[in-house]
């Protein structure tokens, strides 16, 4: 039997639902910088132009906000990867430890929120 299964089995779960978390925000940013880009393409609007209208100002922010969520998406797989290493290890060993307390999820969740408002504008402007 493995010693501290059922913390290990919780963990290993903690990890799996941050991993799908992080490919679900990947893919949701990869949809909203895919869609821009064919909204933009069947309208004609061309990448170097500069943004005169508030149509043009919420696309480019609407593709800013799409990679955005792309590389938190990554970020997310990233923090998880390293906070299940982080306590497979306190876990392992025998005393006790005070793992510090992280700002990571509060400020990525911020993010979601902020990426989540300009695509919500985006679609009220189209």
């Amino acid at each position: 039997m493995i010693a501290n299964y059922t913390d290990h089995a919780a963990n290993e779960r903690t990890f799996l639902a941050w991993v799908r978390t992080g490919l679900a925000v990947a893919a949701f940013g990869f949809f909203l910088f895919k869609l821009n880009v064919l909204v933009g393409a069947s309208s004609g609007y061309n990448l170097a132009h500069s943004a005169d209208s508030a149509g043009e100002v919420v696309s480019v922010a609407a593709r800013c906000a799409g990679l955005a969520m792309v590389v938190a998406g990554m970020g997310i797989i990233a923090r998880s990867s390293a906070g299940f290493e982080r306590t497979r290890r306190a876990i392992d060993r025998d005393e006790m430890i005070q793992i510090p307390r992280s700002r990571t999820e509060s400020l990525l969740s911020a993010a979601l929120v902020i990426a989540v408002a300009i695509f919500c504008g985006y679609l009220v402007m189209f």
